[in-house]
């Protein structure tokens, strides 16, 4: 008997994808409500770890700037769930704007690290105007080039003023200067495999697919590269506020106070000193 090529077309639950990209996993395989199930839920990884920090920053009484990094790395991780989720464009700006937003309160932190009190209104209009050029910039020219251009050079900025600061710290304080290197060490180490992985998922795509065709269900979520990009640049973040806390006590004289801990051996932090230590 002949099959009918009238079949009705099942709609994706989310409608058509109208984002400028759409990464290297297959669509709705996992999850009828999930475009991309694998590139959404290893966001938690973003929630886990901001929630972590927002709770530390609070416990250990540390400046409201470090509760609005995490703040920020929180809703960057929650635009990325839902643009993977649903591959919709408003979503997609959800995703890419945030990571700007998020990235120019931690650019504050780093310029005004060495200064005890009040705000620099000049870096806070700075870094607004930068932000509202941008967006206004991508919105209309819809380029993903751009927006990552951008992010670039913010990462790049947070880079090169850090590094000073450490140069300045390994002087007088070889302590303070081991951690901090320890600590940017696994901020830059998560983004750079991250950034690779996401690279060769973007370049070698077919080649993926094909590896993923091939091996059993349990096996193929290993080579959704994508979805390591989302953990290692989590883990990137997280590295960085946490250094950026890091460098604001020692800068202010009041690291002797705190420690730098891990949870669970492997996720570092800052918390108050106790009687025993």
């Amino acid at each position: 008997m002949a099959l009918s090529n009238n079949l009705p077309v099942t709609p994706d639950y989310w409608g058509h994808a109208t984002s400028t990209i759409d990464w290297c996993e297959e669509n709705y395989v996992v999850c009828k409500y999930i475009a991309e199930f694998w590139n959404t839920v290893t966001n938690l990884a973003f929630f886990s770890l901001a929630i972590f920090g927002m709770w530390k920053v609070r416990s250990t009484r540390q400046e409201s700037r470090f509760f609005l990094c995490y703040m920020g790395m929180l809703i960057v991780g929650l635009g990325s769930w839902f643009f993977h989720m649903t591959l919709q464009y408003q979503w997609q700006l959800a995703d890419e704007l945030p990571m700007v937003y998020c990235t120019c309160v931690c650019i504050y932190c780093v310029l005004r690290a060495d200064v005890k009190a009040g705000t620099d209104v000049y870096v806070s209009l700075a870094l607004f105007a930068y932000s509202t050029i941008v967006t206004l910039v991508y919105l209309q020219i819809r380029k993903p080039a751009f927006h990552q251009v951008a992010y670039g050079i913010e990462i790049f900025v947070v880079l090169v003023r850090s590094t000073m600061h450490q140069m300045e710290i390994r002087k007088t304080n070889l302590r303070a200067y081991a951690e901090m290197q320890q600590l940017f060490s696994l901020g830059v180490a998560a983004f750079g495999v991250a950034f690779a992985l996401w690279n060769i998922d973007n370049i070698f795509c077919n080649n993926l697919r094909a590896i993923r065709n091939a091996l059993p269900m349990t096996l193929a979520p290993f080579f959704q590269l994508h979805a390591y990009w989302h953990i290692g640049t989590a883990i990137g973040c997280y590295a960085s506020i946490v250094y950026q806390q890091y460098l604001r006590l020692v800068m202010l004289g009041t690291m002797d106070e705190y420690r730098l801990r891990k949870a669970a051996f492997i996720i570092p932090y800052i918390d108050r000193v106790k009687k025993d230590d």
